[in-house]
């Protein structure tokens, strides 16, 4: 049976991690911004931060399928970490987008 390596494992782990990281500054970022006002770029960052958040997916999905084909894919607690990241990312995407919808709305008044 085929089996990824923990070094191609740890690396793919590492790009979910610096991507999901990235993604997590541009949501912070942004609200930041919705919260002075700055709506126009707190939406380019959200989008900068939704780019981050697909490409840590990708990444992730790739280890995945190659589960699904058969090739093995040893324990990592560094890949669980990163998956963990990821989806904690996205659910602050998801709340902060919200939150800048409040931002805009309140803005109106």
């Amino acid at each position: 049976m085929e089996k990824v390596k923990k070094e191609e494992l740890n690396l793919l782990s590492m790009e979910v991690i610096l991507h999901a990281g990235n993604a997590r500054d541009f949501v912070f970022k942004a609200i930041e911004q919705a919260a002075n006002g700055d709506f126009a770029e707190a939406d380019s960052l959200m989008e900068r931060a939704n780019e981050e958040i697909h490409q840590a997916h990708r990444e992730q999905t790739s280890t995945l399928q190659k589960e699904a084909e058969g090739i093995e894919i040893p324990y990592s607690p560094l890949f669980g970490h990163a998956q963990d990241t990821l989806m904690t990312v996205k659910t602050e995407f998801n709340l902060i987008r919200e939150f800048i919808k409040l931002y805009k709305k309140s803005s109106e008044r």
